[in-house]
């Protein structure tokens, strides 16, 4: 079984603003938001991880059910991809 890992990419600058996470994609330009728990995500991608690693933490750290922390991580990572943002690479799972 593998499992997906996610890794951000250097190409992006960021910095806090408030309780907010700004951004830059240095090659295209552009500019994002972050809210605090899209924030806590992107923190957590300093190192890569797995979509369930990333849930347990945010579980730990929110109340939050484990089903809809699934689907909203899951949404996020791959806006993330798509944006060029963080990438994808494949684990083998026991």
């Amino acid at each position: 079984m593998t499992e997906n890992i996610y890794i951000r990419k250097d190409e992006t600058i960021s910095g806090q603003l408030d309780d907010e996470m700004v951004m830059m994609d240095i090659h295209k330009g552009k500019y994002f938001s972050l809210n605090p728990v899209a924030t806590r995500i992107w923190e957590l991608l300093e190192i890569p991880r797995s979509r369930p690693e990333i849930c347990r933490i945010l579980q730990e750290e929110f109340e939050v059910e484990p089903s809809r922390c699934s689907g909203e991580v899951m949404e996020f990572l791959e806006e993330l991809v798509k944006m060029g943002l963080v990438l994808i690479t494949r684990e083998q799972t026991a």
